[in-house]
């Protein structure tokens, strides 16, 4: 008795073709998971929580006492967490903040500050919170992190890839 089994390979051509090419060109995986990674960071920027989910140290007595705030540390105007973007070029993905003012603060909130002075650049004095002087000693910026990788990031990064993946070979495997 013999059997003569004939098993047609050609879809795996097709299969093996688009895994090749989302590895040569990652470009539209790695827009997916930017997407993702914006989201997560934004919300927590929103929740006023570090990656690891610690809240960030709340404002000074003086901070508060200015006013005019929208919410916690960092949403005064809101423009810092709008300015938080990413940016895919090739095999690359930034995660990044726009703008020279916006980057700079960012930097300060990520690490902290060490103690510094405020003098007046354009006026003879300062007035803060109902507070004139001509020099401020300003006891530093606690560090805020706004950016990180923390577990939940690297399994949200696989999940992504997965599923981006897994669509790419269903579509090879249609055709």
């Amino acid at each position: 008795m013999q059997f003569d089994l004939e098993f047609d390979t050609s879809h795996l051509t097709y299969i093996l073709r688009a895994a090749r090419q989302e590895i040569d060109q990652p470009e539209a995986m790695l827009n997916s998971i930017g997407e993702s990674l914006l989201r997560v960071n934004r919300k927590r920027h929103e929740k006023g929580v570090d990656p690891e989910g610690k809240e960030w140290k709340q404002l000074s007595d003086l901070t508060l006492a200015e006013g005019n705030r929208k919410g916690g540390p960092l949403k005064k105007t809101g423009r810092m967490l709008m300015s938080l973007l990413y940016q895919t070029n090739n095999d690359e993905l930034r995660l990044w903040f726009d703008g020279a003012r916006d980057a700079k603060l960012a930097g300060f909130h990520q690490f902290g500050t060490n103690p510094y002075d405020i003098v007046p650049k354009h006026a003879k004095v300062l007035a803060f919170a109902g507070i004139v002087t001509k020099r401020v000693h300003h006891p530093g910026l606690p560090k805020r992190e706004l950016i990180g990788f923390p577990d939940s990031d690297k399994q949200l990064v696989e999940n992504v890839t997965a599923d981006h993946l897994t669509r790419i070979l269903q579509r090879a495997r249609a055709r």
